[in-house]
């Protein structure tokens, strides 16, 4: 039994039965034909007023024939008029609303455009006001540093005396600690020493006097003749195969069929003329241009196995990675980060290269690791190099950057299409963002860039609704698609907020009916836990409706309520005991008697219904 059962069963003495006796059968009789009668005198094109009055009448009949059940006919007969009368006002204000709807029908359009430009400047000041002070910044540090430049040059060329310099600067690669560490040093000096004798020795024996370029040259020259050499004679013997080759064959034919009055010399010159009268179909020049090809084929597969250009391609590979691994092993982090970055081919474009970075606990003067550093060049050498970092790469990137705060990096990243977009990329910007909606730190604008890029449009749609842009993600949703119960619902779990509320209670079907009733918000809200919220939601309500209304008396929470067909009493109930427990003591009272009311309207209605069609 639920709470609406047994507080009426508390409330009210159990009435009698409507027909007890003969002389209600026969009033009931009475009345159904004084009906009939009078809609017969009417005719078929009696207008609904006049069948109003004449229900009316026979409804005042009732009331006073029955005197147990007047209470309740009185209070539905009152609902019943204060509907009508709601009806007939609606139908007079309609003309007047038409006019005004074709009016503004055109202003929604512009405004929300208007609204989106607005949103678009605004971001782009906000962008340009950062960048405009961190170049602000620089500028203040490059006029410090050259204003101290100047200083020092000025000291110089006071002093005339020529002094000893000191070398205090820090050995790179190395701590505070390391430098004062004798065995270490001289670790490093032992190894220093290995590297200065390994490069005089490529320098002696790598790298050779200009005058060595002639006899270079003389010795190709000659290497070039004597291959052109070998070409004309591989030729000449092809030639000469194929001649063999046709006599042999003519040789074993002749052979197998041993024709009378002739001899294996007549077979074969027979077969030569047979091959030069083909040969001579052809055109010389197109033969020559055949052999031409013939022969550079023959060259080119000859040669392609003996290229030097392959060597020398996996020698300068290895050579950069050497390199890189002196610059990694130095500590000079911000060359290395370039170097790899631009390697030929991607080689070191790779997870193992940022992996090694990762492992780097250090932090530069400039506030950003290696790993950044080494992710800021990946991403700045996309162009030049034409490919961008794969999908894995990217999200370590952006990882990365969220670790360390480097928005502008990101943004940046993104306006350059640098990236391989992914959805992780817009997970991890929007698990980042922790702002109160609205966003204010920049995550979620970036998020919806990502998965409009990958027409993610339920995603996009949260991105602006914690954007506070909440009229642009709901137009965006409808314009897509996308405005589905479950999404709605999802979207008021993961975005609530009182603008949220507003926007869905005003979006209507083509019924006319809202998309979200107030009770679906209200009962989400009871499974979050979160009724205040639906409490500043509902006065909010209350008064946008009044305002647009201009009606202050008109009870708007009871129209609401009332056209929600999705919720059900008993979860109308327990939203009432929920804001009872919450302290809203005024509101819940409000709730229960408004539903008591529909509740009671309803079922009069079903019973006069049923009631009317046993008659």
């Amino acid at each position: 039994m639920d709470s609406s059962s047994s507080f009426s069963s508390s409330t009210f003495c159990k009435l009698p039965p409507i027909v007890t006796n003969e002389t209600d059968r026969i009033f009931l009789q009475e009345v159904n034909k004084f009906v009939e009668k009078e809609l017969v005198k009417l005719g078929h094109k009696a207008d609904e007023e006049q069948n109003y009055l004449i229900y009316k009448s026979v409804f005042n009949r009732v009331i006073e024939h029955v005197t147990a059940y007047k209470p309740v006919l009185t209070a539905i007969k009152k609902e019943y008029e204060t509907t009508i009368d709601a009806i007939t006002n609606g139908q007079k204000e309609a003309v007047f609303l038409q006019g005004r709807l074709k009016a503004m029908a055109s202003e929604p359009s512009t405004i929300r455009n208007y609204r989106k430009r607005a949103d678009q400047l605004e971001e782009r000041i906000n962008y340009i006001k950062k960048n405009n002070k961190e170049l602000e910044s620089q500028l203040l540090a490059a006029r410090t540093a050259r204003e101290e430049r100047e200083k020092k040059e000025n000291e110089i060329k006071e002093i005339p005396r020529r002094q000893l310099k000191k070398d205090r600067r820090s050995i790179p690669g190395l701590t505070l600690e390391e430098q004062t560490d004798l065995p270490l040093l001289q670790k490093k000096l032992e190894k220093l020493d290995r590297q200065l004798r390994e490069l005089n020795i490529s320098f002696k024996t790598r790298y050779l006097p200009k005058s060595n370029n002639l006899e270079l040259k003389d010795h190709l020259d000659k290497k070039v003749s004597f291959r052109d050499h070998l070409l004309s004679q591989s030729q000449a013997f092809k030639a000469r195969s194929h001649r063999m080759k046709i006599a042999l064959e003519a040789a074993e034919a002749y052979n197998g069929v041993k024709p009378p009055n002739q001899t294996v010399g007549d077979a074969v010159v027979l077969a030569f003329q047979h091959y030069f009268g083909q040969q001579a179909a052809k055109t010389e020049v197109t033969n020559l241009e055949g052999e031409t090809g013939t022969s550079e084929a023959t060259t080119t597969s000859q040669f392609e196995e003996d290229d030097p250009n392959k060597e020398k391609e996996a020698e300068m590979m290895l050579e950069y990675i050497e390199k890189f691994n002196e610059l990694f092993e130095d500590g000079k982090f911000e060359e290395a980060a370039i170097h790899a970055a631009n390697s030929p081919k991607g080689i070191l474009r790779t997870q193992a290269t940022l992996s090694k970075f990762r492992d780097v606990k250090l932090w530069f003067n400039g506030g950003r690791t290696p790993l950044l550093a080494f992710c800021d060049a990946l991403m700045s050498s996309v162009k030049a190099t034409g490919s961008k970092p794969g999908v894995g790469l990217s999200v370590d990137c952006i990882r990365c950057a969220l670790s360390e705060n480097r928005l502008d990096l990101l943004a940046h990243w993104v306006a350059q299409d640098s990236l391989s977009l992914s959805r992780d990329i817009g997970v991890l910007l929007d698990e980042h963002c922790s702002c109160q909606i609205p966003c204010k730190c920049g995550c979620q604008a970036l998020a919806q860039t990502i998965f409009t890029g990958l027409r993610e449009h339920q995603n996009v749609v949260i991105c602006l609704v914690k954007q506070g842009r909440v009229l642009t993600g709901l137009q965006y949703a409808k314009i897509k698609g996308t405005l589905e119960a479950e999404f709605l619902v999802f979207l008021i779990k993961t975005c609530p907020s009182v603008q949220l509320f507003l926007g869905l209670s005003e979006e209507h079907d083509a019924t006319g009916t809202s998309i979200v009733p107030i009770g679906v918000i209200l009962k989400t809200l009871l499974q979050m836990d979160n009724l205040n919220l639906g409490v500043k939601f509902l006065q909010q309500f209350q008064k946008s409706k009044k305002k647009g209304d201009g009606d202050k008396d008109k009870n708007v929470l009871r129209e609401a309520i009332f056209n929600d067909h999705i919720t059900t009493s008993n979860e109308w109930n327990r939203v009432v005991k929920g804001l009872q427990e919450e302290g809203h003591n005024e509101i819940s009272i409000q709730m229960s008697a408004i539903i008591l009311v529909v509740d009671a309207l309803k079922n009069a209605l079903n019973i006069l219904n049923y009631s009317l069609l046993e008659a």
